[in-house]
């Protein structure tokens, strides 16, 4: 859906509208159900002070609040024939939707829902969704997210697949892209399942776990499916809708378009129903996270800039605590093997005090810091983020790993074939700073060429290319973000490098 796009159980406590169990999924988990967000539809009426059925209309999908309503005690959502007009364009059915008043964005969500009989031309869904963010100026920043725990009747013709997919819409090269299935990312934003049962027939749940690190698709409590989470922290709507597909809508030129089916020639099947015995939600425990392959044995230069980003979640309805970390803090240590700490350096990010999540960066400057390799034995540094959380009145929250180990190198190594004599007037590079063109002259008389290379500040190599010697060399510059670099040639020698 998208808009514009042990073995004990753990209880908790009841009320006239909580349920008294872990998911199927985790049985054993620990979790705390979140009454806030979820409901049995039990209570004869449906609860508008938590739900809303009137979201206002998009694309080919016209929402008639009266089209949600309770049926015994489960949640039936309608799609029914009637032609009708707005925004100058006949349309031909509508159909119900409820949402949740409120935004969340980790735990664990799952319903209980029975598809609807008509098939093909609905399609029951469960999902979340972001609404009214702005619009991002960062490289990757995220303008939309969307996580559809299911969406049954989806593809045309298979009428037991499962879709339980992402969406996202991101800036990428300076534009708001659209990250989905259907345009090229399907590697990291889909997920399908065939079942053995027709949805039609029988009550099935569909569950999905939003983590900083990971998501997950449960169906009847078994795992189905499972992406990393590159984009999907933003805050979203729980939503249960039916929406109208093939053969009443198409797509025409990548534009969802009505197709033309009036109430005064009745298609077979309408009115029809879809049913949802309950929606249900768990709060997971506060969280930081890191991506440890960027960080894990990583190796970074001396005299250049670490540059460490974790993301943080305080638990929903919880924030992050100033206390004696001020915020988030990250801690860059050397350390012996019993653990024991010879030296710290201690950063904190005070802005995120008062949140629920988001992500923190540390820049810890490495100038003059001692090499690994010249660590005595058995040393090393290490990265430690920490925070503290106001869950159960004050709760440190630890990254899972711990922390992770990082290798600091040397700017110059025993590896040079040049004396130490001549090595300050080996590399000539000027101006610097340098903002356009790099005017680069190597004085070395024994080769005609050399390989060189320019390293970021996190020690990554942007820039290489064979040069020739005792002539000056241009490097255009003009597209390196502004910065401390290191300027090396492969025999070991170094030059900061200044672009602004």
């Amino acid at each position: 859906m998208i808009r514009f796009s042990l073995p004990i159980l753990i209880i908790f406590a009841v009320s006239s509208n909580c349920y008294s169990q872990s998911p199927i999924s985790h049985p054993n988990t620990t979790w705390k159900y979140n009454t806030g967000f979820s409901d049995e539809f039990n209570n004869g009426t449906l609860d508008y002070i938590k739900w809303n059925s009137n979201v206002g209309d998009w694309g080919t999908w016209s929402w008639e609040p009266g089209n949600a309503f309770l049926k015994d005690t489960v949640l039936a959502l309608r799609m029914q024939q009637k032609t009708h007009n707005r925004g100058g364009i006949t349309y031909y059915f509508n159909s119900g939707i409820l949402q949740n008043k409120r935004t969340i964005t980790y735990g664990y969500f799952e319903a209980k829902i029975k598809a609807s009989d008509k098939w093909p031309g609905t399609c029951p869904a469960f999902w979340l969704y972001s609404v009214g963010q702005p619009t991002p100026t960062e490289e990757e920043g995220v303008q939309y997210g969307e996580i559809d725990a299911v969406e049954i009747f989806q593809i045309v013709g298979e009428l037991k697949t499962l879709e339980m997919n992402l969406h996202a819409r991101v800036i990428k090269n300076g534009s708001l892209t659209w990250v989905r299935p259907g345009t090229g990312y399907a590697d990291i934003c889909r997920n399908t399942w065939v079942a053995p049962w027709d949805p039609r027939e029988e009550y099935h749940t569909y569950g999905v776990l939003n983590r900083l690190d990971s998501i997950f698709w449960y169906v009847d409590g078994i795992q189905r499916g499972s992406k990393k989470n590159l984009y999907w922290h933003l805050p979203m709507y729980i939503t249960v809708s039916m929406g109208l597909r093939n053969p009443y809508e198409k797509y025409i030129n990548g534009v969802r378009t009505v197709m033309p089916y009036p109430d005064t020639n009745p298609e077979p099947g309408f009115p029809t129903e879809m049913y949802c015995d309950y929606v249900r939600t768990w709060d997971t425990p506060p969280q930081l996270y890191a991506e440890k392959e960027k960080y894990q044995n990583a190796e970074f230069l001396v005299d250049t800039e670490l540059k460490f980003e974790c993301r943080y979640f305080a638990g929903n309805g919880k924030t992050v605590l100033a206390n004696e970390w001020n915020g988030v803090t990250c801690k860059l240590q050397e350390i012996k093997p019993d653990g024991s700490v010879v030296t710290e350096i201690t950063l904190n990010d005070n802005t995120s005090v008062g949140k629920e999540s988001g992500i923190s960066t540390f820049k810890f400057s490495l100038v003059g810091i001692t090499p690994s390799s010249e660590l005595p034995s058995g040393n090393k540094y290490v990265l430690k983020p920490v925070f503290k959380s106001s869950n159960n009145d004050g709760e440190d929250v630890f990254m899972k790993d711990i922390m992770y180990t990082v290798i600091i190198k040397g700017l110059d190594t025993s590896n040079s074939q040049i004396p130490e004599s001549e090595r300050k007037d080996y590399i000539s590079l000027y101006p610097n700073p340098a903002s356009e063109i790099l005017h680069v002259f190597i004085n070395d008389k024994t080769t005609k060429e050399i390989t060189v290379g320019i390293y970021n500040s996190m020690g990554v190599k942007v820039n290489s290319q064979v040069i020739p010697t005792d002539v000056f060399h241009q490097i255009d510059v003009s597209d390196f973000a502004k910065g401390l670099y290191i300027f090396r040639t492969d025999n070991s020698i170094s030059e900061k490098l200044i672009i602004n």
